[in-house]
């Protein structure tokens, strides 16, 4: 909630932020405990730890930080049609937005993959790749 000392300060206007800059936060709005392939409650718990250490590093960063390191994060938009999944997510609200996925560094042996949407600072987190079959990486020259 804003403070009333805030609320008519310019600045906080959502057309004047730049999400791009704020710190990403996560939320399971979307999460699709349902699709028994990418749910996060079936990995180990070595792998769940691991995965939650991870989110709380992502936590600490901003997109433009996630985009320029690209190469660690793999954090990019997805483009359904190079997916097993050409439709996208099973939920259509969170068809709406822009979807996105990054790594799980130390997880799996860098196979490990969120799946889900991004819109202003918050990554709406849907699938837990575990052996990064969504989108699947094949051999240059295959």
């Amino acid at each position: 909630m804003m403070s009333p000392k805030n609320k008519n300060k310019p600045s906080d206007s959502p057309s004047k932020i730049d999400w791009s800059k704020k710190k990403i936060k996560f939320s399971f709005e979307y999460y699709d405990a349902g699709h028994k392939d990418y749910c996060l409650s079936n990995w180990s718990n070595d792998q769940i730890l691991k995965t939650l250490k991870r989110l709380k590093d992502i936590n600490l960063k901003n997109y433009h930080e996630l985009i320029q390191g690209s190469r660690v994060y793999h954090f990019h938009e997805i483009h359904w049609e190079q997916t097993i999944h050409k439709s996208g997510f099973t939920n259509s609200a969170v068809n709406k937005l822009d979807p996105y996925q990054f790594a799980l560094l130390s997880v799996n042996k860098q196979l490990a993959r969120v799946f889900g949407a991004y819109y202003q600072d918050t990554f709406y987190i849907v699938w837990f790749d575990l052996n990064h079959e969504i989108w699947p990486v094949f051999p240059k020259g295959t």
